[in-house]
């Protein structure tokens, strides 16, 4: 079971481009884009840097899509 939360804002669904009025409710999904979890180092100019291939973020989906 997905917990929702009342959108204090208007938001649009990450799922279905649909909106989300201020007062729906709606849940959160966790997207990765890329791969998140691989980190490479590399030593450029005598600095060792560290490099992320990819990114997690929190996006909205409305009740319709929850449900399906």
């Amino acid at each position: 079971m997905v917990k929702l939360t009342r959108a204090r804002k208007s938001y649009k669904c990450y799922s279905c481009k649909s909106s989300i009025e201020k007062g729906d409710k709606y849940a959160k999904k966790s997207i990765s884009i890329g791969s998140p979890n691989k980190v490479d180092y590399e030593n450029r100019g005598g600095t060792p840097i560290m490099v992320m291939h990819g990114l997690r973020t929190t996006e909205p989906i409305c009740q319709q899509c929850i449900s399906k």
